[in-house]
């Protein structure tokens, strides 16, 4: 039995404006993006309203019954509605970090809508954090990297709930473009690698791409890095290099001996010499910049990049102090 079938809807009014909108074509997998009621608008002068975002959305869901359907699930994801989720699993990966998959609901074959470096709104309780999904699933589930904080209002809640409680995802939202870029170097910190484990994933299983990556990652630890084995794994392509800093190692010779072959490993923070040295390799190159840590990693690696002249709108940064 074929799954993706049309319906038609007659007298469809989905926009202020769009008047009198005859027919419209849609898949059951497609449906169009709800429209949020006036108490879903704060009021507090967000960028984007959720109204706007709600228009854009249309517009998109507009041009895509012109197409050919791509088979993703945004049935069971929405850009300006919450939708019902579980828990399926998580697991510490040590130093309160945990990773979280959630599902929707119903459990349904095929994949969510988000690309890579897209975040998801969850709420628990009537408390919203955004997150960068770290992985997809076939089952329409997906995993994030959450760190627990001592005061966080939001992992506080979320620590308490047990496998197969609810919680509500909105999304997709945000993103990248890195058509014509030649390179994408990427600085982050801590729980900020979240941002651009699906990037690479994705460029490194694109035969047609070969843009270069380069990762600068600071951790505390050895033991604090997160996702050492994927790491390991993305740095044997040819066009991705992994370089990772330990900021607070103690016996710097003892937690050398537990380095893995042909890890780049360095003592110390990504420093002004660091940095300077990494853009001096990149001139021949059209490059994107991205950044992602806490406010203080952000705005160092930022004013960095702009004393050398790095072009705002070639650097992208992501705030990672979801709390």
């Amino acid at each position: 039995m074929n799954h993706i079938y049309s319906l038609y809807i007659c007298g469809m009014n989905p926009t202020k404006n769009n008047d009198n909108r005859a027919i419209a074509k849609m898949s059951i997998y497609d449906p169009p993006p709800e429209r949020p009621s006036t108490l879903d608008c704060c009021g507090s002068g967000c960028v984007p309203c959720i109204l706007d975002v709600y228009e854009e959305e249309y517009s998109r869901w507009n041009r895509r019954q012109n197409c050919e359907g791509d088979q993703l699930r945004r049935d069971l994801l929405s850009i300006t509605k919450f939708k019902d989720y579980k828990i399926i699993s998580f697991q510490e990966l040590g130093n309160d970090v945990y990773m979280y998959t959630f599902a929707a609901i119903p459990l349904s074959k095929g994949r969510l809508p988000i690309t890579d470096t897209q975040h998801v709104f969850v709420k628990s309780d009537g408390v919203i954090r955004p997150y960068t999904p770290v992985a997809l699933s076939d089952n329409c589930s997906f995993d994030v990297i959450i760190k627990a904080y001592p005061n966080g209002k939001f992992t506080k809640l979320l620590l308490k709930k047990k496998i197969n409680d609810i919680i509500f995802v909105r999304g997709p939202s945000g993103g990248i473009d890195y058509k014509g870029y030649e390179s994408i170097v990427m600085f982050c910190a801590g729980t900020g690698i979240a941002a651009y484990l699906g990037l690479i994933r994705s460029i490194l299983n694109n035969d047609k791409c070969d843009i270069l990556l380069k990762l600068h990652y600071s951790c505390k630890t050895l033991n604090g890095i997160l996702m050492r084995k994927t790491l390991a794994e993305y740095s044997a392509y040819w066009n991705c290099t992994v370089f990772l800093y330990l900021t607070r190692e103690n016996n710097w010779s003892l937690c050398s001996k537990s380095f893995w072959y042909n890890e780049n490993i360095s003592e110390g923070r990504i420093s002004h010499d660091i940095i300077e040295e990494i853009i001096n390799q990149q001139q021949s190159l059209q490059t994107l910049w991205l950044i992602c840590g806490n406010d203080e990693f952000n705005q160092f690696i930022f004013n960095e990049l702009k004393i050398v002249n790095i072009k705002k709108d070639n650097i992208k940064i992501f705030h990672n102090n979801n709390k």
